[in-house]
């Protein structure tokens, strides 16, 4: 959905003029994106030395792997749609 012409006006006055609304959005779903990777990056690193510590048992790591995935999934479908 395109802006009207009085929104604009009103979002370069308000941004100083220095950012289009598109720029914005990129911006946001590319920090989205980055901190939702290094999220899963994580999780699997700090599974991965649970289970090598013995401490988490092994079905749990395709567990939580699966429920990345899924979380991957759904985050994606929602925001980069």
């Amino acid at each position: 959905m395109s802006m009207t012409s009085a929104q604009q006006s009103g979002w370069s006055a308000g941004t100083g003029g220095g950012m289009e609304p598109s720029a914005l959005n990129l911006l946001i779903l590319g920090l989205l994106g980055a901190v939702l990777f290094l999220f899963v990056a994580w999780v699997l690193v700090t599974a991965y030395r649970g289970v090598s510590d013995k401490s988490i048992p092994m079905s749990k790591l395709p567990e939580s792997a699966i429920r990345l995935v899924i979380l991957l999934l759904v985050t994606l479908f929602l925001f980069f749609h």
